[in-house]
């Protein structure tokens, strides 16, 4: 034998002074513990006809050859069984459990714990997927934890996602609250009475989903819509965004497409954005549909079709439909109280006032909830002293950077009033407004800020 049995370490000639008797025990032992992988780490005796190079974890109470060996590693060399005693830190694999062993001194071998289905470590996680359809997954506010969340709640964490009102966006129980739906030009009042739609056949069969879908036919079949209006003049999100699933069977002629509208309060179309499901992949499509918020932003849209086409398994869909908001920071701007000029494809230029009362001042500094809008130009911020400032001997008002930027040295006394005209300045992000202490921090009074500029708006066709 030239070589070890599990390695192919090669052993030392013969002829070297019987050097090789301690060196090739050495490889053997190296050879026994490498890449370590036992038989099993269950027999308390050893087997009948072992092969070189066979290895087992010695079970506890140990008897014949293997007499007091109790979690040792037993490795078949030469003809003979050569005990390796394991040390802290040791890890094997089990070929008869299928798993990993690791050795600790005061406990032994132990097998390696699997994982689990739900997640590890966590205090506020789900116990499972089901019935967790059309839910948000977010961390808490605590960062302790992933927990789904219907997002009206916000979660443990809270404040940073809001739902809108979309009624029944997941349409596996074929209720149409909240959805205007037409098929053709005709409205139908429920989806029994949508002319080829298979309640009970084919749709059934889409991983489990029931759907707003195009039906069964073989023939040409007229475009099925449903719709909903969203307020979201009192919302205070930045961004919306529509999120959906899209799926298609067989049919290219049958497309589900999804739109997403902002309208302004008179009803025309501020922003728009769509989706639809054109490739030729049989399945379901995750979509993500994002606007950011107008200045005059009043309605969501929110419009899912369906075409139903010459086809005879041509079922298409939407379904898992949800409305959502996020960020509070970025105020949205509020309606123009003046349009200035406006263009026949709606371009225009708006001019805007928008109020905060600070209340309950505290501390080195207070930020304001509303902000300058991104892409606005100001002329001033003005403020006035509401209720008498306590703790400060005059207040800046400004912005982080530039802390007097409106006014410095304003007074504390209540009715003190201040015009902080500047240049008119453009400003390419949201920005809001800071009001800073001076000779000592705030420890009470409210200000009243009004910020004064003007927003252009895009044209819209």
């Amino acid at each position: 034998m030239t070589s070890t049995p599990n390695l192919a370490l090669p052993y030392l000639a013969a002829a070297q002074a019987q050097k090789h008797v301690t060196v090739n025990e050495a490889f053997s032992h190296l050879d026994g513990l490498v890449q370590l992988s036992v038989f099993a780490a269950n027999l308390t005796a050893p087997p009948g006809t072992p092969s070189e190079g066979d290895r087992y974890i010695v079970a506890a109470g140990a008897t014949a050859a293997w007499a007091g060996w109790d979690d040792s590693v037993a490795l078949f060399s030469g003809g003979a069984w050569l005990r390796l005693i394991p040390q802290t830190g040791w890890i094997a694999w089990d070929q008869d459990a299928g798993g990993i062993v690791t050795f600790e001194a005061a406990t032994g071998w132990n097998a390696l714990a699997a994982g689990t289905s739900t997640f590890l470590a966590l205090s506020d996680t789900p116990t499972g997927f089901a019935g967790q359809a059309g839910k948000a997954l977010q961390v808490n506010g605590a960062e302790t934890a992933l927990e789904f969340v219907v997002p009206a709640s916000g979660g443990s964490g809270g404040g940073g996602l809001t739902q809108l009102p979309v009624v029944n966006g997941d349409f596996e129980t074929g209720d149409i609250t909240g959805w205007t739906i037409t098929v053709g030009s005709a409205a139908i009042a429920d989806w029994s009475t949508m002319s080829g739609y298979d309640a009970a056949g084919a749709n059934t069969v889409r991983n489990g989903v029931y759907v707003f879908s195009g039906g069964e036919g073989g023939s040409a079949q007229a475009l099925v819509t449903a719709y909903q209006d969203i307020d979201i003049s009192a919302d205070a999100s930045a961004l919306y965004w529509v999120t959906a699933d899209l799926l298609k069977n067989y049919q290219d002629q049958d497309i589900p497409t999804i739109t997403f509208e902002i309208l302004d309060t008179d009803g025309s179309v501020l922003a728009t954005t769509s989706a639809s499901k054109t490739d030729g992949q049989v399945g379901i499509t995750p979509v993500i549909l994002n606007l950011a918020r107008p200045g005059n932003a009043a309605t969501a849209h929110v419009t899912i079709s369906v075409d139903r086409n010459t086809g005879s398994n041509n079922n298409a869909a939407i379904d898992n439909v949800a409305l959502l908001g996020s960020g509070t920071a970025a105020a949205p701007a509020p309606g123009p109280d003046a349009v200035l000029v406006q263009s026949t494809n709606g371009a225009a230029i708006g001019l805007h006032v928008a109020e905060e009362l600070l209340t309950g001042l505290s501390g080195a500094s207070v930020s304001s909830s509303i902000a300058i809008p991104d892409r606005a130009i100001v002329f001033d911020v003005s403020a006035r002293t509401v209720t008498a400032i306590t703790g400060a001997s005059s207040f800046d008002c400004g912005i982080a950077g530039e802390v007097a930027k409106f006014g410095g040295s304003l007074g504390v006394a209540a009715d003190s009033t201040n015009v902080g005209t500047i240049s008119p300045q453009a400003f390419n992000a949201a920005t809001p407004i800071v009001l800073s202490a001076n000779g000592g921090n705030f420890t009470g009074g409210a200000v009243r800020i009004a910020i004064h500029y003007l927003l252009a708006i895009a044209p819209q066709s």
